[in-house]
């Protein structure tokens, strides 16, 4: 049986803190895009009109289109031909993007547990938006539990427009034993 250390934490994963991912970028948002994924979202419901209807979406606060706090501009960036048959993964460039944005701490044990997210919304999408997001690790934890010592690591990811603004962050908790 393999024994538990008393820390996974080491001064290496300590200075891992902060570390960044290169940005990733999305396309700019379509109205097509908006419209459909308000449409998934809502279903059985007809979703609210500011996110379909141009003309009744000038009368709001927006004065247009927006998309949903919860819609994700990311969403269709998997690297796939267009046609014939489609693969069962993602093609390794997009594996290595993902397996970057995970930012696993170094050395941490193998096995793993999503813990869950939470976001917060700000700056509203619109049509025609670039968002760019950049994931950083914030925090290095540990807990002892049912499975033994557990590794606790935090994401921020932030995602801002091309102004610059900020339209959300998004926190996960990862959990590593």
């Amino acid at each position: 049986m393999t024994s538990t250390p008393e820390t996974y934490i080491t001064d290496e994963m300590r200075a891992y803190i902060g570390t960044e991912t290169p940005p990733l970028v999305s396309p700019p948002i379509s109205q097509s895009e908006i419209r459909r994924f308000a449409m998934a979202a809502y279903w059985p419901e007809v979703p609210p009109r500011r996110f379909w209807d141009e003309d009744y979406a000038k009368t709001t606060r927006w004065e247009a289109i927006v998309a949903p706090a919860e819609y994700n501009p990311f969403a269709w960036m998997i690297g796939r031909a267009n046609i014939g048959p489609q693969p069962d993964r993602i093609d390794a460039e997009q594996e290595e993007i993902e397996s970057k944005r995970e930012l696993r701490p170094p050395g941490a044990p193998e096995r793993y547990l999503f813990g869950g997210t939470t976001a917060e919304h700000f700056v509203t999408m619109r049509i025609g938006d670039v968002i760019s997001s950049v994931v950083s690790l914030v925090e290095l934890y540990e807990r002892t539990g049912r499975l033994g010592l557990m590794l606790f690591y935090v994401l921020e990811e932030r995602w801002t427009n091309q102004n610059g603004e900020l339209v959300q962050t998004i926190r996960s908790d990862n959990i590593l034993y």
